[in-house]
């Protein structure tokens, strides 16, 4: 206990005060029986050299474990190194020792690659908004997703906490008081699985990421097989309505945008690098799109397309026209979690209504 053992410390060993030396003829050796005196001298101070030999191996050993187990240490390449060592998707490393039993979550979006990953019993703490799987719901709360309670965090005693990219505050408060934090800032498809894959590897989830993944491969390419019959030209323009006043529409840098496209859609406003552009009433007609999608919170088919319709110039957008006005679940289209695949196979069918029956 408490390092390694010193060498110079033999139990039982103790300094003892040696007899005289006895009168000649007292060992065998020095008696005449035939013995080779020199020879037999010889032997023993060999045996002597030897002994002394392996004490000082032995205590060399013991003097070295100390160094080398602080440098694994240092290292994490020893027995006590971290078991995972990543680097989030803000650029941090987060080294873990052990596989985190209790997680808090800041954000709808990676509580939901938490429960992907199978890991919702581990889920200690939530935030207001987080309500998918519909059993997060009933989780302890931590506050919003803008400004979670670092106390609330605190007093869950979690092993790790995953933030998002606007959780810079609170993530280094946390690690100032010890607790581990993983940066999930998912883009786009590409970066929604190295989100997914980041949290399995800190996790011990490396089979899980890895069947979601292949399962959610395959319906992508099921959807790409679907569509490639279509010509360029076949393909659909689509308006998404985020907000009404001012209105408020999907650029480039949306993950709105990679759903309408992975769904063989274009987005009548690709062309603008941002990702809630403003857009103008007048810009929307102009480039008539053929279908319009909408959060379904807004209200129903119904109403929205009435009200569309009465806007000034709209009644005459292809769209409308044809009755292809359509609200989508807000949630699986705007987070950029592991239901990206379910909103990708629900807008090919409003694009595409023949090739997926």
């Amino acid at each position: 206990m408490g390092g390694a053992p010193r060498c110079s410390s033999f139990p039982g060993l103790r300094k003892q005060v040696l007899p005289p030396v006895p009168a000649k003829g007292y060992y065998a050796w020095e008696r005449d029986e035939g013995l080779d005196v020199k020879k037999l001298t010889t032997a023993m101070l060999v045996l002597l050299m030897l002994v002394l030999l392996m004490l000082a191996l032995f205590c060399g050993g013991c003097g070295g474990s100390a160094s080398v187990a602080g440098e694994n240490a240092g290292s994490g390449s020893g027995a006590d190194g971290p078991r995972a060592k990543v680097v989030d998707q803000a650029g941090r490393e987060l080294a873990l020792y052990g596989v985190p039993q209790k997680i808090v979550s800041l954000s709808p979006a990676n509580t939901e690659f938490a429960c992907a990953l199978g890991l919702e019993e581990r889920l200690v703490g939530v935030t207001d908004y987080c309500n998918y799987p519909p059993q997060v719901e009933y989780k302890p709360k931590v506050g919003g997703f803008s400004d979670p309670n670092v106390e609330q965090i605190v007093a869950m005693e979690p092993e790790l906490v995953l933030a998002g990219d606007m959780h810079a505050d609170v993530t280094e408060k946390l690690e100032d008081m010890g607790i581990a934090a993983l940066v999930l800032a998912p883009e786009n498809l590409d970066d929604i699985y190295i989100s997914l894959e980041l949290l399995a590897e800190v996790t011990d989830s490396g089979e899980t990421f890895a069947e979601l993944r292949a399962k959610t491969d395959e319906r992508i390419k099921a959807v790409q097989d679907a569509l490639a019959s279509l010509d360029e030209r076949e393909r659909v323009r689509v308006y998404f309505e985020i907000y009404p006043d001012p209105l408020m529409s999907v650029g480039s840098r949306s993950i709105i945008h990679e759903i309408i496209s992975l769904a063989g859609g274009v987005n009548i406003f690709a062309d603008v690098n941002e990702t809630y552009p403003t857009v103008s009433s007048e810009a929307v007609v102009n480039r008539d799109p053929q279908v319009i999608l909408f959060p379904n919170f807004h209200g129903s088919e119904e109403l929205l397309s009435g009200l569309l319709q009465a806007r000034p110039g709209w009644g005459k957008i292809s769209a409308i026209v044809d009755g292809r006005v359509h609200g989508v679940d807000n949630d699986a289209f705007s987070r950029p979690g592991p239901r990206i695949i379910d909103a990708v196979e629900e807008a090919a069918m409003f694009f595409y209504p023949a090739l997926f029956e």
